[in-house]
């Protein structure tokens, strides 16, 4: 028996699994749940006596159209706790046995008076066989169950016709299908490698879309029922999808059309996954993208519903993207070499200054340190205080002073008429209020607004005299260095 799959529905039940078996009367599901109790559950029930209790619990099942089962029925009694494998994987199983949905041709659930009537929980007067079989068959399925197994049959089993059996088996599906119970189908024949058997198994495969197994329940193995309950968990839902995307995308904003492209096309994706079993056909959804160039399905771990996904992008998406930082276009691995070497330079003299001007940015005013290699030592000397001798050294080096300086610009041209005046107006007035960015790429006699603005900015420091400039400098160096805290200046 397969460890892994249960240690997946272990995971998926919170350590409880809940396998209601339903169907119609007499095909098969008494000895379905025998067979699964004597093959996986009753050899790995820790406790001889909880053992002993289980197997004096078991269903009794019979050939022929005579109902066995009077009311659903719950084995173990109490769920059972068992160890699966090598590292004793522990959890707790119960399998819930139906009654059926009661169908033309079996025997047992009326006499000479008409039908049966049977005492239930759910009644406080008897109600008949028939009405209690549906009602039981319900509770399991809604209640009690977190994985339904429906059994039916080719009409081979029990002298029960298929068609008398396909009615119940439909009642039954449509309920599961609108709780939305993971479920799978039991065929269960006497002859289950027959063309007809396979030829019926394919039609209800396609027309309820769910796991079909045809098999001969009396001749059950370890194998079947292990493939019985991974298709099972397969029909569970997804929980999550992860998309693992190339790590260079992180880079990007996340308004960049690559993101954009693919968020909305995860989004479809996810919206057509279902289940388990749907994530591997729906990665198609992605690797139909232009720049995609494969899309595959990682890993799927059914105990936790999660499936991973991963990604692999175009090369010529890549450059592209590297291209829009910069003035030209790179093609050669040298031209490469040496704008990465460039943006080492420029990246180690970014780190000296971005403290200085996020400084001058809150304050007004930042400061960098000098390097080691930027200081120039004097030539120690000994120097002496009354009776105390001591070492001096001078050293200098230079440290940039940056000061924000908040610089008024002005537009105010003379657009001519009243009339094209109120326009431009109302156009800045609304692109003030909305678009900030639309504000300043407003066209002016053919030239963006903020750039009419920048070039006012750079005439007003352009007048500024170098000697005015020099003065400054100088004067703050002995601000500085001679701690001239009341120092008046005037810069003519």
């Amino acid at each position: 028996m397969s460890e892994q799959v249960f240690k997946q529905l272990a995971e998926r039940t919170n350590g409880d699994v809940y396998i209601g078996v339903v169907g119609p009367v007499r095909v098969g599901k008494s000895t379905f749940v025998k067979k699964v109790m004597e093959m996986v559950v009753l050899p790995n029930i820790e406790f001889d006596d909880e053992r002993k209790r289980a197997l004096d619990e078991l269903p009794q099942s019979s050939p022929g159209p005579v109902i066995m089962t009077a009311e659903p029925k719950f084995v173990p009694a109490q769920s059972a706790q068992i160890g699966i494998g090598d590292n004793g994987l522990s959890f707790r199983i119960r399998l819930a046995d139906c009654v059926g949905y009661v169908i033309d041709g079996v025997k047992g659930y009326e006499d000479e008076n008409g039908p049966k009537f049977v005492q239930t929980p759910w009644h406080n007067e008897p109600i008949p066989f028939q009405e209690a079989a549906k009602i039981g068959t319900d509770k399991v399925i809604r209640d009690h169950a977190n994985i339904g197994v429906v059994v039916t049959t080719d009409g081979t089993v029990n002298g029960i016709k298929r068609s008398a059996a396909e009615v119940a088996e439909r009642q039954i599906i449509e309920e599961l299908r609108e709780i939305g119970k993971p479920f799978v189908i039991v065929l269960n024949s006497t002859m289950p490698a027959h063309e007809n058997t396979i030829r019926l198994r394919n039609e209800l495969l396609e027309r309820y879309n769910v796991p079909v197994h045809a098999v001969a329940i009396e001749q059950l193995t370890k194998k079947d029922i292990a493939y019985i309950l991974q298709e099972a968990l397969y029909e569970f839902p997804v929980e999550v999808i992860e998309v693992e995307k190339p790590d260079w995308l992180d880079v990007l904003d996340e308004i960049h059309p690559i993101h954009l492209t693919l968020n909305e096309a995860i989004e479809h994706m996810t919206s057509s996954i279902g289940k388990i079993r749907d994530v591997e056909h729906a990665t198609s959804v992605l690797s139909q993208i232009d720049f995609v160039k494969s899309c595959e399905l990682q890993e799927v771990d059914p105990g936790l519903g999660v499936a991973t996904v991963r990604l692999a992008i175009n090369e010529d998406t890549y450059k592209a993207a590297c291209n829009e930082w910069l003035s030209e276009p790179i093609d050669t691995k040298k031209d490469w070499l040496l704008f990465i070497k460039e943006s080492a330079q420029a990246k180690e003299e970014q780190k000296r200054f971005k403290n200085a001007i996020e400084q001058a940015r809150r304050d007004g005013y930042g400061v960098t340190l000098p390097t080691m290699e930027e200081f120039t030592p004097s030539e120690p000397e000994l120097i002496q205080q009354n009776n105390f001798y001591g070492v001096r050294m001078k050293a200098k080096a230079a440290s940039y002073h940056i000061i924000r300086i908040d610089m008024g610009s002005e537009f105010s041209p003379l657009i001519g008429s009243e009339f094209h005046s109120q326009q431009l107006l109302k156009d800045l007035r609304y692109a003030f209020e909305h678009d900030r960015e639309a504000l300043w790429s407003t066209q002016l006699f053919g030239t963006p607004l903020h750039e009419v603005l920048t070039e006012s900015i750079r005439y007003k420091m352009e007048a500024i005299p170098k000697s005015a400039k020099e003065r400054m400098r100088l004067t703050i160096e002995r601000m500085v260095n001679e701690g001239e805290r009341g120092i008046v200046t005037f810069v003519i």
